[in-house]
């Protein structure tokens, strides 16, 4: 991990902690109301949404209204359904590949070392994979491309590109999330809108030099996106 991946993530975290404080009050309010869409089920991929939604102009600097957080849950419901069902199914796929291998749970007999290993494959997999879901929600707000699907390549990209910022990142949920789990009261006020605002923050970072180099192609009579192919261009 390179010390600049260091510097960048702990500026990007401070960043974050600022901008999140600067509007403390309605983003406790609409965590709380993401909290309780949570319980329908149907409500809560596309309070999500409405919640990255509102979080994306607050790591903007820009203040937010409770219009922004309903516009977000309106105008990306299906599309938060979709990535959610799409994380639902990688993840059930891996773990059963985890418990397939399993010995004693197989159909078939399997060395323990060989069960160890492909556990580990499909364990660090999925460690990949939530790693890489940092990214597709915040994405989704910042392209004009607006398909699911372009936001996951993008945020695979991105995470090949900075996997030390990634792991950091993902590091730092991690550790928030356990001690919100030791303080319940976390998740209700604080912990989804933070995430939110994080997030959010640490796209706007990586992509920063992606929309130097669009805004030049553009001058030269080009589109391109993240990553350069020319599809699903992300503008400031």
């Amino acid at each position: 991990m390179k010390r600049s991946d260091m510097a960048e993530f702990f500026r990007v975290f401070w960043e974050a902690i600022k901008d999140f404080w600067e509007e403390l009050l309605l983003l406790a309010l609409m965590n709380l109301l993401t909290v309780l869409f949570a319980f329908p089920v149907v409500t809560f991929p596309p309070a999500l949404a409405g919640l990255w939604s509102a979080a994306n102009l607050v790591a903007k600097g820009k203040a937010i209204h409770w219009s922004d957080y309903f516009d977000g849950f309106r105008h990306y419901f299906w599309k938060a359904w979709r990535l959610a069902l799409i994380n639902i199914l990688v993840l059930v796929v891996i773990y059963t590949n985890i418990r397939f291998y399993t010995p004693g749970v197989a159909p078939f007999k399997i060395n323990q070392s060989v069960s160890t290993w492909i556990s580990t494959f499909f364990t660090l997999t999925g460690i990949v994979w939530l790693m890489i879901q940092m990214y597709p929600m915040a994405l989704l707000l910042e392209q004009e491309d607006e398909r699911v699907r372009l936001a996951l390549r993008n945020a695979a990209f991105l995470t090949a590109l900075k996997p030390g910022f990634t792991l950091l990142l993902f590091v730092a949920l991690v550790l928030i999330a356990i001690v919100s789990s030791l303080i319940t009261i976390l998740w209700v006020l604080v912990t989804l809108s933070f995430f939110a605002v994080l997030c959010n923050k640490a796209v706007l970072h990586l992509l920063e030099p992606y929309r130097k180099q669009a805004q030049q192609l553009k001058e030269g009579g080009k589109e391109g996106n993240v990553d350069g192919s020319g599809e699903g261009a992300v503008h400031p």
